[in-house]
């Protein structure tokens, strides 16, 4: 992938409506946390669990250049 690939990548609708989605599930689960934190503990870890997923999605380093 190129540096205009990933800017076109970055500026697709389909990545932007992606990096929505997932910022408003990481906002529902942090929610549902504030709520119930502390209730049942295995669930707990699958919320943050899920939370950290989404994070790690959202901040990888999807931008390698190489040429083919």
């Amino acid at each position: 992938m190129n540096r205009k690939d990933f800017i076109d990548w970055k500026s697709s609708p389909i990545t932007k409506a992606l990096y929505s989605e997932l910022n408003k599930r990481i906002e529902g689960l942090k929610e549902e946390l504030s709520y119930s934190a502390g209730e049942n503990s295995a669930t707990d870890r699958v919320k943050v669990g899920a939370i950290q997923a989404f994070r790690d999605v959202l901040d990888a380093d999807w931008f390698e250049e190489t040429e083919v």
